[in-house]
């Protein structure tokens, strides 16, 4: 007699086949300190060319009002794989710091946790900045750098959160300067111990060298091996490559040391859209184009350690649309490139003007592989489908977009209009708050963006009652804890712990 329990097996692994042999492989880039203007195809006096994601930009939909959610790394790369803006957990400024505990829980769907639902194989390549359970020398977990043992398993990290395989690093220039793949350190972990003054730590298998240079070369390389990997399988993958480059340290490989003849920051950047045409070639190559839907983005705008006023003698432009620089309030902060090419689903050389938030991609995602996000999820993500599909709504699809600062100062987007709830920058341009406060700026600036791209005129004492309708909105967005539709959510803390909201001041 046929055991019906096992039937039963068998025809939801068939139907799961099936269902997932019909859906694309997804890769999704995302490079790291890189705004808009950094690519040639939206900024005409760049100075370089970057041909491979100017490729992208020809062959799929470019979004012009695209916004990271926050300006600097870490909060980003939360509401990135979670659909969900970082201020509603712990982290209400700055980035996750060295030895951290996890930012995303263990009870948080992730956006590779819902594609393993669905059959992918899922795969990370590059950076994490998100926090570990660090282990304890003699058990248990800690944030201690002297009780922290390297030889030990390291959990909460990417295969914790739903990625199959990761192979990279935390920050390329933080400690322990040594390869991760899965929950162990690899290579040379006696750079670790001299460095941080370790005692019995002692050698990994051998890895590729671990040199700043050789960081880039080394991603691109395993990126485009994974996906030829895929190449006769039936299985659908994910491929998260997020990128090192162009953020410091700028360390271009030898090959493109010089390249640009103008600065070792401009090589990285020309060496960052070569690392991007890798992997579009191995996906030419390997007959897979067709079936993969890519997205290209970056975490916040460029960091002036790129030295903007230098380059611009050179005929470098990196600020040329956009007021403000990484890590602040203002455009130039979070406004970034976001590319989506999927050949045959999504028209070539598009664009949209609409205003949208990375934090989009969990729900635009969903929407592709059919599943149904619960309330407790993706509680700020919007399914971008219909522009894709060459759809737009009659309404906006976002009612406004949120964005914040390295220092948990908020910024809301709404139409024409940008509120900002700092009396600087928010950030490290000009003015920065200490300053600002002395000058006795006025702690809310409201722009005109579309007669004032660049921000320079306040019209915030002049129209009080957009201030007035802008900050209902966010209020409501942090006490329901999501800013879509659906039920109420609580957020990890109260908003008791944030100092930077205007009515709780």
């Amino acid at each position: 007699m046929t055991n019906p329990i096992l039937l039963l097996a068998c025809l939801i692994v068939l139907v799961t086949a099936s269902s997932a042999a019909n859906k694309p492989n997804i890769v999704l880039i995302l490079a790291d300190d890189m705004g808009i203007d950094s690519v040639s195809a939206f900024n005409e006096r760049l100075g370089l060319q970057t041909p491979h994601i100017d490729r992208l930009v020809k062959e799929g939909m470019s979004f012009m009002d695209a916004h990271s959610s926050s300006a600097v790394c870490s909060p980003t790369r939360y509401g990135l794989l979670t659909g969900r803006f970082n201020w509603r957990t712990r982290l209400k400024r700055g980035i996750v710091g060295a030895w951290e505990r996890p930012l995303i829980t263990a009870d948080r769907l992730t956006l590779p946790l819902m594609l393993q639902q669905h059959g992918y194989a899922t795969s990370m390549i590059g950076k994490w900045h998100l926090g570990h359970h660090w282990p304890q020398r003699g058990g248990g977990v800690t944030e201690k750098l002297a009780d922290i043992d390297f030889t030990a398993p390291i959990t909460g990290g990417p295969t914790d959160r739903g990625f199959d395989y990761w192979f990279g690093d935390d920050v390329p220039n933080w400690p322990p300067y040594a390869w991760r793949e899965n929950d162990r350190l690899l290579g040379r972990l006696s750079t670790t111990a001299k460095a941080l003054g370790l005692k019995g730590v002692t050698d990994g298998p051998a890895v590729a060298d671990w040199s700043l240079e050789a960081v880039l070369p080394e991603y691109a390389k395993r990126c485009s091996d994974i996906i030829r990997q895929h190449q006769h399988g039936d299985q659908p993958f994910f491929l998260y490559f997020p990128m090192p480059s162009p953020h410091t340290p700028i360390a271009p490989n030898n090959i493109w040391k010089g390249k640009s003849g103008i600065s070792d920051y401009a090589d990285f950047l020309l060496e960052t859209d070569w690392a991007v045409g890798e992997l579009l070639a191995a996906l030419d190559e390997s007959g897979q184009t067709k079936d993969t839907l890519l997205i290209f983005t970056t975490d916040n705008g460029t960091s002036p350690v790129a030295k903007f006023d230098e380059l611009a003698t050179q005929g470098v432009h990196l600020t040329e649309h956009w007021r403000g620089n990484k890590a602040d309030a203002f455009e130039g902060g979070h406004r970034v490139p976001f590319v989506v090419r999927w050949p045959g689903r999504v028209a070539a050389g598009t664009r949209s003007n609409e205003a949208v938030s990375l934090v989009d991609i969990m729900a635009t995602v969903a929407e592709v592989v059919g599943h149904p996000l619960p309330d407790d999820a993706a509680e700020d993500s919007v399914s971008l489908l219909p522009l894709l599909r060459g759809n737009a709504p009659k309404e906006s699809l976002h009612e406004a977009v949120v964005c914040h600062s390295i220092s948990g100062h908020f910024a809301l987007r709404r139409g024409k209009w940008k509120l900002m709830y700092c009396q600087g920058s928010g950030g490290w341009s000009t003015p920065k708050e200490a300053a600002a406060k002395k000058q006795g700026l006025p702690p809310i600036q409201l722009y005109d963006l579309e007669a004032d791209p660049k921000e320079t005129t306040n019209l915030g004492s002049q129209l009080p009652d957009v201030v007035a309708e802008l900050t209902a909105i966010l209020r409501r967005y942090v006490e329901d804890g999501r800013s879509t539709p659906g039920k109420p959510q609580q957020n990890d803390q109260g908003v008791n712990h944030w100092s930077q909201l205007p009515w709780k001041k």
